[in-house]
């Protein structure tokens, strides 16, 4: 029961209902500002300079840029008191240069108490909320790539219905050790249930990430939201090779600051995988409200970026040669001169 009453007011934190009000300097649709994935869950949230798979349009659409393949991503979250998030995203790399992704998040509360200022049980309700967001991010020269999404948010309390608009923008410096990242999410209007309107969790990030010896990775972000203020996050991975493509990942991070509200402390996970699938799990602890598991399975498929890039290199050399080659011949009637003399050439 005390976890249950933990849970509602976690949600009346930025849930609109009559018999929950939230008070002034609060944000709707909390489970926005909750890691999506385990990857990213595992490593404190600190993800918007390491996001390169299709997570990525989640936490800084800019890492979209940095996919070789095409990529599906299913992530499930039990979250406490039975709540639950369903993730699904996809990106797919378009020619040599841009990536488009698309990504749904859904959170399911299930049937829960509702109860007036006084406390009294008033019946159930179900509260249910997501977004669907649109995106693509693009290779702004050896290093740099910037990415944005447009979202579409919606929200169920009770028997009211609430929708916003929303958008996300990122910069993502990739070195061969250190990536450097600058994002923004949530941009948009106002959402409006019972005639109250709330502000969507709008925040900003800059993280950096160092990439050791090529398999392992220490990230640090620092995300400032509107009704939260300064969050400090860390996070690290290591990889061990099992085989010549199977591998084992660890990893481990820490959150603090304004994203208590999305599970501070100490958070860590592991995976298993190869080029092809991969399989991730995260650990996040909510203190005395209970835990978070979280697992995410994702699968690469179709020719790499490198190859489509090699193939397109080897077309337009071959496509110059022939153009050479094309020129390289007289036309009908053309003249060809040899020192002094002419004599008429047939094409």
């Amino acid at each position: 029961m005390v976890k249950r009453i933990a849970v509602l007011l976690f949600l009346a934190g930025a849930l609109p209902v009559r018999p929950v009000s939230a008070g002034g300097g609060t944000d709707a649709v909390p489970f926005m500002k909750v890691d999506t994935g385990a990857r990213a869950g595992a490593m404190g949230g600190a993800f918007a300079a390491v996001a390169d798979d299709a997570s990525a349009i989640f936490h800084n659409p800019a890492g979209m840029a940095g996919a070789s393949r095409k990529e599906l991503m299913f992530s499930h979250m039990e979250w406490l008191e039975g709540i639950r998030n369903e993730c699904l995203s996809y990106i797919h790399p378009a020619g040599l240069d841009w990536t488009f992704g698309a990504g749904a998040s859904m959170l399911f509360s299930g049937s829960m108490t509702k109860r007036d200022r006084n406390g009294v049980d008033t019946g159930n309700f179900t509260e249910n909320e997501g977004f669907v967001s649109l995106g693509a991010a693009l290779a702004l020269g050896d290093n740099f790539s910037g990415g944005a999404a447009f979202k579409s948010v919606r929200q169920k309390a009770d028997n009211e219905n609430a929708a916003a608009f929303a958008a996300d923008a990122g910069l993502l410096y990739s070195g061969p050790e250190w990536r450097f990242a600058l994002a923004m999410e949530n941009l948009g209007s106002r959402l409006k249930l019972y005639h109250t309107s709330f502000s969507l969790p709008l925040a900003y990030k800059a993280a950096a990430a160092y990439r050791a010896n090529h398999f392992a990775w220490l990230t640090a972000q620092l995300t400032h939201r509107a009704a939260g203020g300064i969050g400090v996050s860390a996070g690290a991975e290591y990889e061990v090779a099992v085989t010549e493509r199977d591998s084992v990942f660890a990893r481990a991070g820490y959150k603090s600051g304004g994203d208590a509200d999305s599970g501070s402390g100490i958070t860590f996970g592991l995976g298993v995988g190869n080029p092809d699938l991969k399989f991730d799990y995260a650990f996040t602890p909510f203190g005395d409200v209970g835990n978070v598991h979280r697992i995410s399975l994702s699968a690469k498929f179709g020719e790499t970026r490198d190859a489509a890039r090699k193939g397109w290199a080897k077309g337009r050399r071959e496509s110059y040669k022939r153009q050479q080659e094309y020129k390289a011949k007289p036309r009908p009637g053309q003249v060809k001169k040899t020192g002094a003399e002419s004599k008429p050439f047939i094409w």
